[in-house]
């Protein structure tokens, strides 16, 4: 984030989330084998968690960015024309909110 970027925060920010969550799956015993936060945090509901509604938006923001953030060929630009620093700034505290939740239902 401090050197400009930005696509690798996007990146790093969705992997955040999506492997904490897989931590919390897998210490519940659950299906795992998926890049999709959302998903995951469905299993988690099956399991008996109470998912809040907004950790659903910051997982489904972080999905939409699994691709775009990583290959060229994912959207009409290459990921360093399509990411900014407000983006980016919104991806991390998308992540912080998830990996919030998990270290709360980790204990």
């Amino acid at each position: 984030m401090k050197s400009g970027f930005f696509e690798g925060a996007a990146y790093h920010s969705h992997q955040a989330g999506e492997k904490a969550l897989k931590a919390l799956v897998i210490h519940k015993r659950g299906y795992h084998l998926t890049h999709s936060c959302k998903f995951l945090l469905d299993q988690l509901k099956a399991q008996g968690l109470e998912i809040d509604g907004a950790l659903y938006d910051y997982a489904r923001e972080l999905d939409i960015h699994y691709l775009t953030s990583r290959y060229p060929n994912a959207a009409s630009a290459p990921p360093y024309e399509l990411y900014d620093e407000s983006k980016a700034r919104g991806l991390i505290e998308s992540a912080r909110k998830i990996l919030g939740f998990v270290e709360e239902n980790l204990r």
